[in-house]
């Protein structure tokens, strides 16, 4: 039975260095998981953190009729809705067609932003502002909003605006750049009465001081007034090899990350404009079939995405560009949607809260899901293999659960592969009978607070 045990333990160490476990928080929502019913069919559920540390949920409710409601669901950090905000904890906007992302602004407000999607042209260029409260503040440009026309290409997930230090706004209308003073008014100082035309796609991000202009096949760098910082890539652009479908964020750093959401291809891009590496994700065996968001915590970068049978999943990557493998697995798939997608992600230290939706296929209906996840890190370094490792199982297991450690034990708990939580010991020879034959994670807790991660077969 050692003999058994040595030679499995030795074997999930060396290929487990850097894994983490993952399961649904039982202390969230229901199970991990709260939804919200639709009247019509999903449309790209986003997630974000408020400036009082909640959590926005925010998409299009697309249904059959020119009604497509718009949106923002405001979570304590339970998953259940904080009632003070809109009605009941839910914020409902304009019937406006166009996309919409949510903004903070300052320690106290919001900004929505619509952007032209769509080749509708009637498609809305709009900022409201809101405080936290979900109140429409009468105080910011006409009632409450500032509306302009749009002139230039549609996008997806494009973000039109970024708030300055001094919290003026910059917005970016296909053909040009309107800069609005902190009360939503346009700032006549700026450009030509408030003005600048500027050829862009309507995709900016603040990068300190300067702008990010994205495109379908090329980054610019410029100033609030539109001049190229020439310090970046070649006279101010970074070139993509090819046109795409591209999803940018920048890290603490500066350094921008891009999604190419055709090729499942990564880019890393340092903040001076150059490619510090471009990394082919995985499809875990044909297994994924697009990805559609990332965010970073620490030294990962964690993905999100939907499988070739629509199931939504996890991928994690740390900093080097090698897969950080979650329970044990390339990536992990939430069998609990069994139809459904994951389209936002939010990582933070050792949570990770998901965004997307799901459909009831019984009574054809859908429903906007935000889960969350905790991941605990298993990191296994080589005296974890070695002989003198502080608790060793029988292994394979039966009925029972026994060990023998050289430390005290505070728990011991049992995972699926999947990363689900079934059961939690505290005593050695304790009965398991209830668990079916297969293969589970058995994570150690010692009195002194240091983890262990093993696997075990149970006959």
């Amino acid at each position: 039975m050692n003999k058994i045990f040595t030679s499995v333990a030795l074997m999930f160490a060396l290929t487990s260095i850097n894994a983490q476990i993952i399961n649904l928080d039982p202390n969230f929502g229901s199970g991990g998981m709260v939804s919200f019913p639709l009247n019509g069919e999903a449309d790209d559920l986003q997630i974000s953190l408020s400036p009082d540390n909640k959590i926005f949920a925010y998409g299009k409710d697309i249904t059959s009729g020119n009604t497509n409601p718009n949106k923002i669901y405001k979570l304590n950090l339970d998953g259940s809705l904080n009632i003070g905000f809109g009605n009941g904890g839910i914020l409902t906007l304009p019937n406006y067609i166009s996309d919409f992302k949510v903004v903070p602004y300052g320690n106290n407000k919001i900004l929505v932003t619509f952007q032209r999607t769509s080749n509708d042209a009637s498609a809305e260029t709009s900022i409201l502002r809101y405080d936290l409260n979900g109140i429409l503040d009468s105080g910011f440009g006409n009632n409450g909003e500032f509306k302009t026309s749009y002139e230039g290409t549609n996008g997806f997930r494009y973000n039109n605006v970024i708030v300055l230090s001094d919290q003026s706004i910059i917005l970016a209308t296909g053909s040009r750049f309107i800069k609005l003073s902190s009360n939503g008014s346009i700032d006549t100082s700026y450009g030509n009465n408030g003005m600048i035309n500027q050829s862009n796609s309507g995709n900016i991000q603040l990068s300190n001081s300067d702008i990010l202009a994205f495109y379908d096949h090329k980054i610019d760098k410029i100033s609030t007034t539109a001049a190229p910082v020439n310090t970046f890539g070649t006279n101010g652009t970074f070139t993509y090899p090819g046109s795409g479908n591209y999803f940018s964020k920048q890290a603490s750093d500066n350094s921008i990350h891009t999604l190419d959401f055709d090729a499942n291809v990564f880019y890393n891009i340092s903040s001076t404009g150059t490619t510090s590496n471009i990394l082919s994700l995985t499809d875990d065996n044909n297994t994924l079939d697009f990805y559609t968001d990332f965010s970073f915590a620490g030294n990962k970068t964690y993905f999100v995405g939907t499988t070739s049978t629509a199931t939504p999943f996890i991928v994690s990557y740390n900093n080097s560009g090698s897969i950080s493998p979650l329970n044990a697995q390339n990536s992990y798939k939430e069998t609990a949607l069994p139809e459904g997608n994951y389209t936002s992600v939010l990582a933070k230290d050792n949570v990770i809260y998901v965004g997307g939706d799901k459909k009831d296929l019984s009574a054809n209906k859908w429903y906007y899901v935000v889960a969350k996840y905790n991941v605990s890190a298993s990191h296994l370094s080589i005296h974890d293999i070695q002989p003198e490792s502080p608790i060793s199982f029988e292994n394979p297991a039966t009925s029972n659960l026994v060990y023998s450690s050289k430390e005290k034990i505070r728990k011991i708990e049992l995972y699926s592969a999947d990363g689900k939580l079934l059961k939690t010991v505290t005593e050695n020879n304790s009965n398991i009978s209830n668990l079916t034959q297969g293969v589970y994670l058995v994570k150690t807790e010692f009195d002194n607070g240091k983890t262990i991660t093993k696997k075990l077969i149970k006959n």
